[in-house]
């Protein structure tokens, strides 16, 4: 049997059926039920589980350093998350970005779910095996549920990607730089900057 690689993603065979027969539960639920290690993030994305492993420590290195950034700049309405996640309008999918702009009121909520019209800007740093989603599958997946501002952070290569102004399946509007370069977010969070110089890059 073929081995996983390290650091590879991986999607459960738990798809949604119109045969309720099959499981009492739904995607969600069997997703929020899954007992998985510390730090292994479990989405559901286009109809299917898919779980991803504990990532590096300059993964989380790249984090620390946009919190830290964003904790200083954002208005007093407005915060960073790292432990929620995002619901579809419709359906049973859900997302976990590894950091969303959301307003403060949102941790007076309940539950671990936020509605996309509440959500400013998602964040993804791509994982060096684990890059599809985070590159293909997700600037589709969060301009169609309206999110306004989308930023990639690509360690691999040391470059970023920032998508604005959704409209349908797709963002209008995408700007790159590479790290060293200073990153304006635009409205909903205008003249928030970003200095890449400070993130880390993947050694291999």
């Amino acid at each position: 049997m073929a081995k996983r690689k390290e650091g590879e993603p991986m999607t459960a065979v738990l798809e949604e059926s119109s045969d309720t027969r099959l499981s009492p539960f739904s995607l969600r639920e069997l997703a929020d039920s899954l007992d998985t290690p510390p730090g292994v993030k479990v989405e559901v994305i286009e109809g299917a589980i898919v779980m991803s492993p504990t990532p590096s420590k300059r993964h989380a290195g790249v984090l620390r350093r946009l919190y830290d950034q964003l904790a200083r700049q954002l208005p007093e309405d407005r915060v960073a998350e790292q432990v929620c996640s995002v619901e579809a309008p419709e359906g049973e999918d859900f997302a976990s970005p590894d950091l969303l702009i959301v307003p403060v009121a949102v941790e007076e909520e309940d539950g671990w779910l936020v509605e996309p019209g509440a959500v400013d800007c998602v964040v993804e740093v791509v994982s060096p095996s684990n890059h599809t989603n985070d590159t293909k599958v997700k600037p589709s997946l969060y301009a169609r549920w309206g999110i306004p501002v989308y930023l990639l952070i690509d360690p691999r290569d040391g470059t970023t990607r920032l998508y604005w102004d959704p409209q349908g399946g797709g963002y209008r509007a995408h700007h790159d730089a590479e790290f060293g370069d200073e990153v304006v977010l635009p409205e909903p969070l205008k003249d928030v900057r970003i200095d890449t110089s400070v993130f880390p890059r993947y050694t291999a």
